[in-house]
């Protein structure tokens, strides 16, 4: 993206703007604790998605998952 001429932080999230202005922030689906319904998921064709165990755990100690 560098080589692009797109300024993005040289390591953690992938943060940048696209030409137009809009914030882009691309982050691991299996590394945050916010979760689709399982129709969803079989819609975009992601059922196999899986989240991490320190997501999974956050998500229970906040009572969103089992």
């Amino acid at each position: 993206m560098r080589q692009a001429g797109v300024a993005v932080q040289a390591s953690g999230s992938l943060d940048f703007h696209d030409p137009w202005g809009n914030h882009i922030q691309v982050v691991d689906y299996r590394e945050i604790q916010f979760t689709k319904a399982t129709g969803v998921l079989r819609g975009m064709q992601l059922e196999g998605l899986q989240k991490s165990a320190n997501a999974q755990r956050e998500l229970r100690d906040k009572g969103l998952a089992d």
